[in-house]
C-alpha cells in the first residue's frame, strides 16, 4: 500500500514545463518556498516550440541563461522560412531575417527548441535552496480553502502518496490542464482547427546550405500523393521534426502512418531517395485558438498553455508562458512577504488576458497566411508566389507583438495619455504608464543595460535633472515599507522612447513595466509617488 504524508509550501506547481520551470526559477530567486510536480520523468524530449522572442531572451539574460540558451539555437539570421518542392530541389523562395535593432533591446530572439530551454531552466533550478522539482510525480487532485490549498500527489514510480499545504497554487500543466477543469474555468475561443501530426526524426543534411539558414522548410511538392508539410529546423544539422496536418476536426487519414511510411515521406520531402533516416519520435496534436475566461480563481493561477492555447504560427505559446509567470512571480512574492495587499494579484489576470488575445488572434493570422502561400505556389503564377511569401514577413517580423503591449490594470497609475495602437512589426518604445520600460545602453561596451535597474525591487528612475526625486523614492519607501531603488538617465532622447523629460521620472515595476510617471516635478513628489506606489501595492487607490 502507497504511504502517505503531509508536507507545507507557500506555492505548489503542477507542472514542470517551460512555465512550470520558469515559476520555480523566479521564486527561487524571491527566496518564496515552492514545490513543482511533474508527471514525466525528466523535461521534455520532443522539440515542441522553437523560438524565445526578444522579451523572453531579456529575461533569460536578467536569469544568466541567455547565453546558454542562445548556443543552443540556430544561428543569428535564421529566423527565415524558405519555400521548396523539395529540400535538396526546387525553391520558390524565402522570407527575410527580422533585423536586430540594438537600440531597442539588449537580447535579441533566439531559433531555439523547448527541450534545450527547459534543460537550461532546470538547470538553474534543481538545486534551489527554496524548493524542489519532482518528476516522475503526479497531482491527483487538490482543494482549496479559504486560506490554504491541499494537494495530494503519488510518485508514478513507487505509488507513493504525500499531501501538501500551500498557499496558492499555480496550474502549470498544458493545454489539457487538470487544474483548469478542477476548478471549472472555461476556454472561450475553437478547440480545433486542425488535427496535425509531429514527425521526429533524424537524418544528416548539413551539406545543404539551406539547412543551416532556415529556421522552417515549407514543402510544398509536385508529386501527387505527398502531403505539404512544414520542416522544422532544430540544429542545422540532423534533427528535423516534420510537421504535417492530418484532419480537420480528427484524423482523416486512411490509418496511422507506419514509421517506414514516415521515413518514405521524409525522403520524398527532401528530395533524396536513399538518405538514411531515424525516427526519434512521433505525437498527434490539435490546433486552437483559446484563452482562459479567467487566469484567477481565489488561491489558483493558470500560466502557460494552461491560461492560453495559440496556433504555433507566430512562436508566441512559450513566450507567452514565460511572460505569465514573469507578471505573476513578484505579486506572488510581494503579498506572501506582506509587502502588498492580496487585491495586486487580481491585476494579474487584468494585465495578462489581454497579451493572451492579442498573441491568439497574431497567431490565428498567420495560419491562414500559409494557406493563401501553398495556393500560390500551386498557381505557378511567380508573381503571386512572390507576393505571399514576401507578405509572410509580417509573421516573423513580430519585434512589436513582443514589445508593443501594455498593461491596464489597478497595479498601473494611468497619465491621461493614450496608447497607440500595436503594431506587431514595428516597436516604439515608451516610458508611458503600463508599457516596458525603454532599453538604453548604459556604457560604450554595450554590457549594462537600463534594464538591468528592474529584478526584485521598485525603481523609481529620474531624468539627467531629476535629483529631487531621490528624497520622494525615499520617503515612498518609507511609508509603503517596501524597498524603492533610486536611478537617474544620463541622457534624454524620444527616439529612445523617453517622454518624462530633463525633471520628470517614472515608477518602475519590479518587472520592469511602469506604472506612474511625471514628466515635470510636482509641488509634492514624495506624496505623488507614496500614493501611486501604495495602490500598485493594493492598499488604495488614487483619483
Amino acid at each position: 500500500m502507497p504511504s502517505s504524508s503531509i508536507q507545507s509550501t507557500q506555492v505548489f506547481i503542477v507542472g514542470g514545463g517551460p512555465a512550470g520551470l520558469a515559476m520555480a526559477l523566479m521564486l527561487d530567486r524571491f527566496e518564496v518556498p515552492f514545490v513543482v510536480v511533474e508527471r514525466s520523468a525528466h523535461t521534455t524530449d520532443h522539440p515542441k516550440s522553437r523560438g524565445c522572442w526578444p522579451r523572453t531572451m531579456e529575461l533569460f539574460r536578467q536569469w544568466g541563461i541567455e547565453h546558454k540558451v542562445r548556443a543552443r539555437g540556430l544561428p543569428d539570421g535564421t529566423d527565415v522560412f524558405a519555400y521548396v518542392e523539395s529540400i535538396a530541389g526546387r525553391e520558390y523562395g524565402r522570407t527575410m531575417p527580422e533585423p536586430d535593432i540594438p537600440c531597442r533591446t539588449p537580447a535579441w530572439k533566439a531559433v531555439v527548441a523547448q527541450d534545450a530551454v527547459e534543460e537550461e531552466l532546470y538547470a538553474v533550478v534543481r538545486n534551489s535552496r527554496h524548493g524542489k522539482i519532482l518528476f516522475a510525480t503526479e497531482c491527483l487532485d487538490f482543494d482549496v480553502g479559504e486560506r490554504e490549498v491541499t494537494a495530494t500527489t503519488r510518485n508514478v514510480a513507487t505509488g507513493e502518496e504525500t499531501r501538501w499545504r500551500a498557499k496558492y497554487l499555480i496550474g502549470a500543466d498544458g493545454a489539457s490542464s487538470s487544474v483548469r477543469r478542477k476548478i471549472g474555468i472555461e476556454f472561450s475561443g475553437p478547440s480545433t482547427i486542425a488535427v496535425m501530426a509531429n514527425d521526429y526524426w533524424r537524418a544528416d543534411l548539413s551539406r545543404l546550405p539551406i539547412a543551416r539558414e532556415a529556421a522552417m522548410i515549407r514543402v510544398v511538392p509536385s508529386k501527387p500523393g505527398v502531403p505539404v508539410a512544414s520542416i522544422l529546423n532544430t540544429d542545422g544539422k540532423d534533427r528535423w521534426l516534420t510537421v504535417t496536418q492530418i484532419g480537420r476536426t480528427e484524423d482523416e487519414r486512411a490509418h496511422p502512418w507506419t514509421d517506414e511510411e514516415v521515413v518514405a515521406m521524409a525522403r520524398e520531402h527532401t528530395g533524396i531517395p536513399d538518405l538514411e533516416v531515424e525516427i526519434i519520435n512521433r505525437s498527434t496534436w490539435r490546433v486552437s485558438r483559446q484563452v482562459a475566461k479567467e487566469f484567477r480563481r481565489g488561491r489558483v493561477f493558470l500560466v502557460g498553455d494552461a491560461a492560453h492555447r495559440f496556433p504555433p504560427t507566430g512562436g508566441f505559446g512559450l513566450n507567452s508562458g514565460v511572460q505569465d509567470v514573469h507578471n505573476l512571480a513578484w505579486k506572488l512574492a510581494y503579498v506572501l512577504k506582506d509587502r502588498a495587499a492580496e487585491h495586486l494579484l487580481d491585476s494579474y489576470q487584468a494585465e495578462r488576458r489581454p497579451v493572451a488575445e492579442s498573441n491568439a488572434d497574431f497567431s490565428f493570422a498567420n495560419r491562414l497566411r500559409f494557406d493563401l502561400v501553398d495556393q500560390a505556389i500551386r498557381s505557378g503564377n511567380e508573381d503571386r508566389i512572390a507576393f505571399w511569401i514576401a507578405d509572410t514577413d509580417n509573421h516573423l517580423h513580430s519585434i512589436g507583438q513582443s514589445f508593443g503591449f501594455s498593461y491596464v490594470s489597478d497595479a498601473v497609475v494611468p497619465d491621461g495619455t493614450v496608447a497607440k495602437p500595436l503594431n506587431s512589426r514595428v516597436y516604439q518604445p515608451t516610458d508611458r504608464p503600463g508599457s516596458r520600460f525603454p532599453h538604453m545602453w548604459l556604457d560604450s561596451a554595450r554590457k549594462r543595460s537600463t534594464l538591468d535597474w528592474f529584478d526584485r525591487q521598485f525603481v523609481l528612475v529620474a531624468g539627467p535633472l531629476g535629483y529631487e526625486w531621490e528624497r520622494a523614492a525615499a520617503a515612498a519607501a518609507q511609508a509603503a515599507g517596501v524597498d524603492v531603488q533610486f536611478r537617474q538617465l544620463p541622457r534624454i532622447d524620444p527616439e529612445d522612447g523617453f517622454q518624462m523629460g530633463m525633471r520628470g521620472a517614472a515608477l518602475v515595476r519590479p518587472d520592469g513595466h511602469v506604472c506612474y510617471r511625471a514628466a515635470w516635478l510636482p509641488a509634492d513628489a514624495a506624496s505623488e509617488v507614496t500614493a501611486a506606489l501604495q495602490q500598485v501595492l493594493g492598499r488604495g487607490a488614487r483619483e
